[in-house]
C-alpha cells in the first residue's frame, strides 16, 4: 500500500495532524462527515484499484514513467480508503483549475477527549509540484511560518528523490506523473534527513551493514547488541566530532533498520546494494517492541518527548480498537526509547556517557524493564471498564511504575 502515489500523500496528512494537532487545539466536531452517498460499489472499486496497482508496481521495471489520473470523486475514494487504513479519519477533496482544496478530520481512537484534528489546505500549482497556500487547524489559522517550515520539509522530501515529475491540477481531475522505483518510500523518508544530516546516518548505515554481515544468516538480532556497536563506534570518533550528532545518526539509522528502512541519497540512482528486507531485530524476545523503542526514540530527537508519546499512544489505542489489543508493555519500550533519546542527546557530557557505558558492554537489561505483570491484549471495552481513559488513577499509576522500573536500569541511573 505504502507504494501507491497517493499513499505519500495520506502519511503525510496524518503526521502533520497529529504534530499540530498535539501543539494546537482539537475541536469537538470533525470537519469532515462520513459521506453517506459512497455505495457498497465505490468501495470495491477502491478496493480493487489499490490492490491491482499493488501488483501493477510489483511488475513495473525500476525507473519506469508511470501517469496516474483521476477524477476528483475517484480520488476522494482512494484517500478515504487509505486513511482508514493508517488511521482513523476522513477527507474530502475539491479540485478545481490549478487549485486543490483538502479537508480532513483525524479522530483520536475511541475519542477519549471527545476531540477531532481538523486540517483544511489548499494547493496551488507552482512548477512540478504543488505548494501550499493557506491551511487551517481546528478552525484557527496555522501561523504562516509554522505551516511553512512542515509543508516545505514535506514536499522537499518528495521532491528531493527527483522521483515526482508532475502533479496537474484540473477541473475535477489530477494527473500524478512518477518514476518508479521499488525504494520510493526509502527516497522519501531520506528526504526528510537534513541534508548535513544525511552523510552521517549513511556512515552509520555503513557500520551496522557491516556488523549485521558478520553474524549468521537467516537468525534474528539483539537490539541491544546493535546499540552497544553502534554506540561505540559514536564513542570511536575523534575529539572533534559532535557527540550528539553521532547519537542522532545512529539512532535514527537504527530505528529505520528495525522497521524494514534503509536511508539513502534520495537523488541516487543507482540500484542499492543492501538487502531490501533487514533482518527482524529483537527486544525481550519480541520485534515489535524493538520497532516501539526505536521508532519512539526516533520520534523523540526528531521532534520532542510529547509528540512521540502521543504517536506511541495512538497507535495503542488503535490496537485496542481492532488489532492486537492495548499493551502496556510496548508502552514500556515507547518510555524507555524515549528515555534513551533523551539522555543519548541532552549534551555532550550525557552523550559521551551513554557511548561510554556502551563501550563497556551492553545488554536489554540495562535499558529495557522488565515486562513482568505489564497487561496486554486489551480490548477496548475491558480498557474502558477497567482504566476508563489515559486520565484514570489506575492508568496513572500503572505509567508510573512503567517509568520506576525505567528508572532502574543501569543506562537510566543518576551517575
Amino acid at each position: 500500500m505504502h507504494r501507491l502515489p497517493l499513499g505519500w500523500l495520506a502519511i503525510i496528512i496524518i503526521i502533520v495532524a497529529v504534530t499540530l494537532g498535539a501543539l494546537l487545539f482539537l475541536d469537538t466536531q470533525p470537519l469532515v462527515e462520513k459521506d453517506p452517498a459512497i455505495t457498497a460499489q465505490e468501495h470495491a472499486w477502491a478496493r480493487h484499484w489499490i490492490a491491482t496497482n499493488r501488483l501493477r508496481l510489483r511488475g513495473s521495471q525500476s525507473g519506469e514513467l508511470i501517469t496516474v489520473v483521476l477524477t476528483e470523486r475517484e480520488t476522494n475514494l482512494l484517500a478515504n480508503e487509505l486513511l482508514n487504513r493508517l488511521g482513523q479519519g476522513r477527507a474530502s477533496l475539491r479540485l478545481d483549475d490549478g487549485r486543490a482544496h483538502l479537508a480532513t478530520s483525524l479522530a483520536l481512537p475511541w475519542n477519549p477527549l471527545g476531540g477531532f484534528i481538523n486540517l483544511e489546505l489548499t494547493l496551488v500549482e507552482d512548477g512540478h509540484l504543488p505548494k501550499i497556500e493557506t491551511a487551517r487547524l481546528a478552525g484557527l489559522p496555522i501561523p504562516g511560518a509554522l505551516v511553512q517550515t512542515l509543508a516545505d520539509r514535506a514536499l522537499t522530501a518528495v521532491e528531493s528523490t527527483e522521483l515526482l515529475q508532475r502533479v496537474e491540477l484540473n477541473d475535477d481531475q489530477i494527473r500524478i506523473a512518477y518514476e518508479w522505483r521499488p525504494d520510493l518510500l526509502e527516497r522519501i523518508s531520506s528526504g526528510f534527513v537534513a541534508e548535513t544530516d544525511l552523510p552521517n546516518l549513511l556512515r552509520y548505515q555503513d557500520y551496522l551493514t557491516r556488523q549485521v554481515a558478520r553474524g549468521p544468516r537467516r537468525q534474528p538480532l539483539q537490539l541491544a547488541d546493535l546499540l552497544a556497536h553502534l554506540l561505540a563506534k559514536a564513542g570511536a570518533q575523534p575529539p572533534s566530532a559532535d557527540p550528539i550528532a553521532e547519537n542522532r545518526a545512529l539512532i535514527l539509522t537504527l530505528a529505520a533498520y528495525v522497521n524494514g528502512r534503509t536511508i539513502r541519497e534520495p537523488a541516487d540512482s543507482a540500484t542499492s546494494a543492501k538487502p531490501r528486507h533487514p533482518r527482524p531485530v529483537l527486544l525481550r524476545g519480541r520485534r515489535d517492541l524493538s520497532q516501539h523503542f526505536m521508532t519512539s526514540a526516533a520520534l523523540a530527537i526528531q521532534g520532542d518527548d510529547t509528540l512521540s508519546g502521543i504517536m506511541g499512544w495512538y497507535k495503542e489505542m488503535s490496537d485496542a480498537k481492532g488489532g492486537s489489543g492495548f499493551s502496556f508493555a510496548d508502552m514500556a519500550a515507547n518510555r524507555a526509547g524515549i528515555r534513551l533519546a533523551r539522555l543519548a542527546t541532552a549534551d555532550r557530557e550525557s552523550a559521551r556517557r551513554v557511548q561510554g557505558i556502551a563501550e563497556q558492554g551492553l545488554t536489554e537489561e540495562d535499558f529495557m524493564p522488565t515486562l513482568d505483570g505489564l497487561p496486554e491484549g486489551i480490548d477496548q471495552r475491558t480498557f474502558a471498564a477497567n482504566f476508563g481513559g489515559t486520565n484514570h488513577g489506575d492508568y496513572q499509576r500503572l505509567i508510573v511504575h512503567i517509568d520506576r522500573r525505567i528508572e532502574t536500569r543501569r543506562l537510566f541511573r543518576e551517575p
